[in-house]
């Protein structure tokens, strides 16, 4: 049984917080089956011509490779709000 106090902190989170915690839990879960999930930070041009700023970031994003294809996932600024 789930203890109480993860399920209303759960139910505090908003939509992006829950993706991240859901990514990271099957990332623990695929672990059996042999998929990796690695975690790395990228930087990126927003693309637009008056920006004096790129590239923006770091932001993080979760990697992995499914029926041969590499995926990829934004988790956000900061893993650690995962």
């Amino acid at each position: 049984m789930i203890d109480k106090d993860i399920l209303d902190g759960l139910s505090e989170l908003d939509e992006a917080d829950l993706k991240r915690i859901k990514l990271l839990v099957d990332n623990k879960l695929k672990i059996e089956s042999d998929i990796k999930v690695s975690y790395r930070t990228k930087s990126i041009k927003c693309g637009k011509e008056s920006c004096n700023s790129c590239p923006h970031g770091p932001y993080w994003y979760a990697e992995w490779t499914e029926d041969g294809k590499r995926k990829t996932k934004y988790l956000g600024k900061n893993l650690t709000d995962a």
